[in-house]
């Protein structure tokens, strides 16, 4: 589970979102990037609604981790 604070955090820092207000009741913050709108809950989130969340703001699920191949020592002569 994560919060939603947490998440808000993400979506700015790792994907341009800009944050533009909280909701009129307080628990939500409303982001922006472009012209995508999202709504964040200030609430502890299970991965599902992480995952609709940011199928709603356009952001994709996966992350591509790259790693440097093996490196392999030459053979001894």
């Amino acid at each position: 589970m994560i919060h939603g604070e947490n998440l808000a955090k993400d979506l700015r820092r790792d994907h341009g979102f800009i944050h533009i207000g909280r909701t009129k009741d307080g628990n939500a913050v409303i982001m922006r990037k472009g012209d995508r709108w999202t709504v964040v809950p200030l609430r502890w989130l299970t991965s599902d609604a992480v995952d609709t969340i940011k199928a709603q703001a356009g952001v994709s699920l996966v992350r591509v981790i790259t790693t440097a191949p093996p490196v392999r020592s030459s053979p001894e002569v």
